[in-house]
């Protein structure tokens, strides 16, 4: 049970790891765009796909976190 646990971890650990790259990449491009004057519905879209992220790297962190807890 040990073994799978500290597997999940390090999965998880490395789908939140992608989620901040991913994350962090959209924040400067869509501030790239701002600058460049795209469309508000381009900001937009940035925007959701980030706030989308964040949301899965959120839940991702506590459910490690309860993991832990319960670990």
């Amino acid at each position: 049970m040990r073994a799978t646990t500290t597997l999940h971890r390090q999965q998880a650990g490395r789908e939140i790891d992608q989620l901040l790259l991913q994350i962090k990449g959209l924040v400067f491009v869509r501030e790239l765009l701002r600058q460049r004057g795209a469309s508000e519905t381009e900001l937009e879209e940035h925007s959701a796909e980030i706030g989308r992220l964040r949301w899965r790297l959120a839940r991702l962190v506590k459910g490690d976190l309860e993991g832990r807890a319960a670990a």
